[in-house]
């Protein structure tokens, strides 16, 4: 019975990841998210290119500098983040949604491309694959 839980939590939120696709990724790799995103064997292929390739609309995304999980939970509380956040990334807590310095204090960690999707289809902290680990926030303003 445990093992279902554990499964039931990682379901990917499709609200997070539909509003976050259709928002922020260049529309000529939407169709490409949105397929493989839900997909758990195609799944990898996509969080993967968050390491080395930026599939973001540029003018949705401010660079930041990658300081500390509360300074990062403070910069984006300021731009209307709430108590929880969604993340999308190859770590183990992908698909989950935590509390939101957790959730950010976990990509972080990762070291991987990571996505804190924080308001669906609003904002969003992109963290690059570290190094050089560069930083975003995706606002839609």
């Amino acid at each position: 019975m445990k093992a279902k839980q554990t499964a039931i939590e990682a379901t990917p939120n499709s609200t997070h990841e539909v509003a976050f696709v259709e928002t922020f990724v260049v529309p000529d790799k939407r169709s490409r998210y949105l397929e493989f995103l839900p997909n758990p064997k195609r799944r990898a292929e996509i969080l993967s290119r968050w390491n080395h390739f930026f599939d973001f609309i540029p003018e949705r995304a401010t660079q930041i500098p990658r300081t500390s999980a509360s300074e990062l939970a403070q910069v984006l509380r300021r731009r209307g983040a709430g108590r929880l956040a969604y993340v999308i990334g190859d770590s183990s807590s992908d698909a989950r949604e935590l509390p939101l310095e957790d959730a950010i204090e976990s990509a972080l960690a990762s070291g991987w491309g990571t996505v804190v999707s924080c308001v669906p289809g609003r904002l969003a902290l992109y963290l690059q694959e570290f190094p050089p680990g560069d930083t975003f926030i995706l606002n839609l303003q």
